[in-house]
C-alpha cells in the first residue's frame, strides 16, 4: 500500500514535471549539438589569433635599438660607484632620521661645528640613508636604476618623435657618452636628472598651455626644490621658454603689446613661472633655500674640458646645432633656439652644465635634425596574408622580432647584478662596486684600526671616511667645505700642498692620521716622505699612504 503511494505520488511529479517542459514544436535548434568526437575531429576549423596589437610588432631596426638599450644598461650596473657624495648624503639623512628634523650644522665635518647651516637637499639626503642602510650593492642597484630611467626615457621619446631607429640610437648613444660620468654616480644630481627630462618633455609638448600640463611643471618643480638646491635650473628653463615665447607671439602680432598681454598662451606660461616661483617655497626651509642659494652663488667654477669624451660630445652637439639652423626648412620656434644656445653656451663656463645640456640638446635637436636632412620614419612591419585571403580576413603578424627583444631584455637582467637578487649569485666585493681611485684597502684598515682624533684626507674621500660604511671617523674635511670657516679652509689647502710648517698645523688641529692620495697629493706625499720622529707610515699601497702619529 505505501510502495504504491509512492509510485503513483513520483508519477504525479514527473507528469508536473513535464507539463512545464514546452513541447517539441515549440524548440527551435538552430544546429545540432557536436558531440566530443565531432569537435575534436572538426578543429581545423578554429584559428589561433594574436591578442597583442600591432603596435607591437617590432622590425630588425627597432630590435637594435632594443639592443643598444641592453647593452648600455649592463655597462651601468657595472660601472663602479665614482661619487663619494653618496655617503656625505648618506650621513645627512642619518642624521634627519635620527633628530627627526633638519640639522642646523653640518653633521659630516667637526670642524665646522657653530656654522649655521641650511639643508637643502633633505629628500635627496634621507632617500640615500634608507638605501645606504641595507649594503653597499643596494647603493649600486639604485644607481643602476635611475640611470637606466634617464636613459629609457630620453630613448622612448626619441623614437615616439622621429619614429626613425638610427635617429633614436644615434640620440641614445650620444647622450649616454655627454653624461656617462653623471650615470654612473649615486648623487643628488642622478635624484634630479629624471625630473629635468620630465620638464623638458613638458616643454616639448606643443599642447603645454593646458592646465594639466601647467600642474605637472610645478609639481616637478615641487619635487625638485625638496631634492637639491639646483632647482633654479628648473626656474631657468622656464623663465626662457615664457620670454622666448613671448618673442615669438610679439613678432606675429606686430610687436603689439596689448594684443601679447591678452593673449592665451602668454598668460599660461606667465602663470606658469609663477607658480613655479612659489613652488619652490613648498620646503622645510622655505624663504631660507632662496637666502642658502645666494650665498653660495659663484661664477667660479671648473671649466668643459674640450678634449674630454663630454667636451667631445658639446662640439658634436654644436655642430648639429649650426646644421639644423643651416638647414632647416621654415623659422624653428625661438624657444628651442634660446634653450639650446643658452645652456650649450653655460657648459663653456661651468663642467657640469653638461647635465642639462645633455638631455635638452637630445631632445630638441634630433627631431629637427629628421626634419633638416630629411629623414623618413621606418619603415611599417610588415604583415603576411596568404594569397586569395587577403579581404577575408586580417593579414597575419609576426612577433619573432618583438620576442627578440623580449629575450635580449631577460638576458641583460640575468647578466647585470641586479639579478642576483632574484637568480642568486655571489655579491660583488667591495673592490668591484668603487672604482680604482677609490682607497678601499685604506677605508679597511681605518674601520680595523680606529684613531682616536682627526683625520686628514682629500675632501672627496672624506665623505666616505666620515660614513657609517667608512668607519664613522672624523674627517678635516668632506665636499661640504663650503660651511667650514675661512681659517679652515685655508690650513687645508697648506696641508694639501704640503707647504712648509704642515707639522705645525697638525698639531695645532690635533690630527691623529693622514690620508694621502699619491696620485693627486704629490707634495704632501714628498713633504711627509722626508722622515719625522712624530709620525710613522701604518699602511701603503698604489693608490694611498696611511700616516699616523707616534704614541708617546
Amino acid at each position: 500500500m505505501v510502495s504504491e503511494c509512492i509510485s503513483n505520488d513520483s508519477h504525479g511529479f514527473a507528469n508536473r514535471q513535464l507539463a512545464w517542459m514546452p513541447s517539441a514544436h515549440h524548440i527551435r535548434l538552430s544546429a545540432p549539438l557536436p558531440t566530443l568526437q565531432e569537435s575534436t575531429l572538426e578543429s581545423n576549423r578554429y584559428e589561433l589569433e594574436a591578442l597583442l596589437s600591432d603596435r607591437f610588432v617590432l622590425t630588425w631596426r627597432q630590435l637594435t635599438v632594443v639592443g643598444l638599450v641592453c647593452v648600455l644598461f649592463v655597462l651601468i650596473s657595472f660601472t663602479p660607484l665614482s661619487s663619494h657624495t653618496t655617503w656625505n648624503l648618506a650621513t645627512r639623512g642619518e642624521a634627519i632620521l635620527a633628530n627627526g628634523n633638519l640639522p642646523t650644522t653640518d653633521v659630516t665635518q667637526v670642524l665646522s661645528q657653530g656654522m649655521s647651516v641650511r639643508e637643502t637637499s633633505w629628500l635627496s639626503a634621507t632617500f640615500w640613508a634608507l638605501i645606504a642602510r641595507n649594503s653597499l650593492e643596494a647603493v649600486s642597484w639604485t644607481t643602476t636604476i635611475l640611470a637606466t630611467i634617464s636613459l629609457v626615457a630620453v630613448t622612448a621619446f626619441l623614437w615616439t618623435a622621429t619614429r626613425n631607429s638610427l635617429l633614436t640610437g644615434l640620440g641614445t648613444l650620444w647622450f649616454s657618452a655627454a653624461t656617462w660620468s653623471l650615470l654612473g654616480q649615486g648623487s643628488a644630481l642622478l635624484l634630479v636628472l629624471p625630473v629635468w627630462i620630465g620638464l623638458i618633455l613638458l616643454v616639448r609638448r606643443q599642447e603645454n598651455d593646458s592646465l594639466w600640463n601647467v600642474f605637472a611643471m610645478v609639481g616637478l618643480v615641487a619635487v625638485w626644490a625638496n631634492l637639491d638646491s639646483s632647482v633654479f635650473i628648473a626656474l631657468v628653463l622656464l623663465a626662457l621658454v615664457w620670454v622666448a615665447s613671448s618673442f615669438d607671439l610679439l613678432t606675429a602680432n606686430g610687436w603689439n603689446w596689448n594684443a601679447l598681454i591678452r593673449d592665451r598662451r602668454f598668460q599660461s606660461k606667465a602663470i606658469t613661472v609663477e607658480l613655479s616661483v612659489l613652488a619652490t617655497l613648498v620646503t622645510p626651509l622655505g624663504v631660507s633655500l632662496w637666502a642658502e642659494l645666494f650665498d653660495r652663488f659663484s661664477l667660479s667654477g671648473p671649466q668643459l674640458t674640450f678634449a674630454s669624451v663630454s667636451g667631445v660630445c658639446w662640439l658634436v652637439a654644436m655642430l648639429a646645432f649650426g646644421l639644423v639652423l643651416r638647414k632647416h626648412a621654415g623659422s624653428l620656434p625661438s624657444t628651442e633656439i634660446v634653450l639650446v644656445a643658452f645652456f650649450g653656451l653655460t657648459c663653456v663656463g661651468y663642467s657640469t652644465g653638461i647635465l642639462w645640456f645633455a638631455p635638452l640638446a637630445a631632445l630638441l635637436l634630433i627631431p629637427r635634425i629628421q626634419q633638416a636632412l630629411n629623414l623618413s620614419a621606418d619603415p611599417v612591419a610588415p604583415m603576411d596574408a596568404e594569397e586569395g585571403e587577403a579581404e577575408a580576413k586580417p593579414p597575419v603578424l609576426r612577433f619573432a622580432y618583438s620576442l627578440a627583444a623580449v629575450l635580449l631584455c631577460w638576458i641583460a637582467f640575468a647578466v647585470s647584478p641586479l639579478s642576483h637578487s632574484v637568480l642568486g649569485g655571489q655579491p660583488r666585493t667591495i673592490g668591484q662596486l668603487f672604482d680604482e681611485k677609490t682607497p678601499v684597502a685604506a677605508v679597511r684598515y681605518l674601520r680595523e684600526n680606529p684613531v682616536d682624533g682627526l683625520v686628514y684626507s682629500p675632501a672627496t674621500w672624506g665623505d666616505l671616511l666620515q660614513s657609517r660604511q667608512g668607519g664613522q671617523a672624523e674627517v678635516f674635511a668632506t665636499t661640504s667645505m663650503a660651511h667650514l670657516p675661512q681659517q679652515v679652509k685655508y690650513d687645508y689647502g697648506r696641508l694639501n700642498r704640503g707647504d712648509a710648517g704642515w707639522e705645525g698645523t697638525a698639531d695645532r688641529y690635533d690630527i691623529d692620521a693622514f690620508v694621502i692620495d699619491k696620485q693627486n697629493q704629490p707634495s704632501l706625499l714628498e713633504a711627509v716622505g722626508t722622515g719625522n720622529e712624530s709620525w710613522q707610515i701604518a699602511y701603503e699601497d698604489d693608490i694611498s699612504l696611511v700616516l699616523r702619529r707616534r704614541k708617546a
